[in-house]
């Protein structure tokens, strides 16, 4: 009796794990529903949360929103999305499709010859390049540019307005194949920025535009200056552009304000920080980040500075690498950092770091209040202005700092908080 009790155990084993799987998700969905308004810390989690995804928002509990349905599809999203195997789901399918593929499971990421990553934003805008900007659009673009420049020059402070390039613009050759680009039929895609060069040329606005500077520079290196995995340039690329900012401000007088800036650099074989953001958000079980990178070192000693230097730095995610890169120059920065980034819910906000001198990390953030960017711009040496080519006249940034700049009290002396 004994061994037929045990053998049907043992035929039935199967099944309660199963059952005890099953009621072990059902549980946990229960718990961490339950504690993910007050205690989210509570959730039983995965080892690996994914990467992008927005948070949990509680459940709207209003008749009204009963009534349209709003609530219920919400309860229905959060039960899913807070059980601890919703992670490994994803990746499971995100892996697949990927391995078996080549294709991307993550929304605007598409997978690139030679497995480049791109957001697809950036390929839509490359490839839909051709017509002319607005006149008038441009007209009032670079007379606040002008205005900013001859402002912040006027008050004894230096100026470069910056354009950083786009992966898409840089690196046409490695778009998903099959990908139908018209812009690439006659170089349109490559005339985009001409009118804004000559605009800022006209009302004599100090720049760079890192797009020309890449088309220059690239076959010099061995690497390419955006990552395979990641949306930003890299290091390398970063460096190349701020030494040629650091001579358009050295251009305006007085002493180098960063030293002499130049750098070394060597090639690294594995994806770190932001050389890999597109791939992480791929939310793969085993991504690939062994591809080329690059790594700055201080090219010579240090310099003998006479104070920190103060910059204010206003744009948006391009940005970051550019402070990696300041802190190798022979007299590294502190850097008010004010930028624009897409948050979780898909939208678009303002957030502020301020990066002691040679301080590669994120720094400490700030408040974003635009009330206090004229205090910004009264605390810096020097002011860049950055955006990027794929929405360059497009962006809040210019207008914001315009309006800083107008507002600016000159007795405000002290540093930014």
């Amino acid at each position: 009796m004994a061994q037929l009790l045990s053998r049907r155990f043992v035929e039935r084993l199967p099944i309660f794990a199963c059952a005890g799987f099953i009621g072990f998700l059902f549980l946990a969905n229960l718990w961490n529903f339950a504690v993910e308004r007050d205690w989210p810390k509570l959730r039983i989690r995965s080892a690996q949360p994914l990467n992008g995804v927005p948070k949990i928002e509680p459940a709207p509990w209003t008749a009204q929103a009963f009534l349209s349905g709003e609530t219920q599809k919400a309860v229905s999203s959060n039960i899913g999305r807070a059980s601890p195997v919703f992670p490994i789901s994803v990746r499971l399918k995100n892996q697949f499709m990927y391995s078996l593929f080549r294709a991307s499971g993550a929304a605007n990421i598409v997978v690139g010859r030679e497995e480049q990553l791109f957001a697809t934003g950036y390929i839509d805008e490359y490839c839909a390049r051709g017509a002319a900007p607005n006149p008038g659009k441009l007209e009032d673009w670079a007379d606040m540019a002008g205005e900013i420049s001859a402002s912040v020059r006027g008050q004894g402070k230096r100026f470069v307005y910056l354009v950083s390039p786009s992966k898409a613009s840089h690196a046409p050759q490695y778009l998903p194949a099959g990908r139908s680009c018209p812009s690439l039929k006659d170089n349109a895609a490559n005339r985009k920025l001409a009118p804004f060069r000559a605009a800022l040329e006209r009302r004599a606005v100090p720049f760079v535009d890192s797009s020309e500077l890449f088309a220059r520079e690239k076959s010099a290196y061995k690497i390419d200056l955006f990552p395979r995995g990641g949306i930003h340039w890299n290091l390398l690329g970063a460096a190349l552009t701020l030494r040629e900012a650091s001579g358009v401000l050295e251009g305006q007088g007085g002493e180098p304000l960063l030293g002499a800036y130049d750098f070394d650099w060597r090639e690294d074989d594995l994806a770190k920080g932001t050389d890999r953001d597109l791939l992480d958000l791929l939310n793969l079980f085993w991504p690939d980040d062994a591809y080329p990178t690059a790594a700055l070192a201080r090219n010579g000693a240090g310099a003998s500075c006479p104070k920190t230097p103060h910059l204010l730095m206003v744009g948006d995610s391009f940005l970051r690498e550019l402070i990696v890169a300041a802190a190798v120059a022979p007299c590294p920065p502190e850097i008010d950092y004010w930028f624009y980034v897409r948050d979780d819910a898909g939208g678009i906000s303002l957030t502020r770091f301020l990066t002691a001198p040679g301080e590669i990390g994120n720094g400490t953030r700030l408040s974003a209040d635009l009330a206090l960017l004229p205090e910004s711009f009264g605390w810096a040496d020097a002011v860049v202005l950055e955006e990027n080519e794929s929405n360059i006249g497009n962006n809040r940034q210019v207008g914001n700092l315009l309006d800083a700049i107008r507002a600016k009290n000159p007795k405000l002396s002290g540093g930014p908080g």
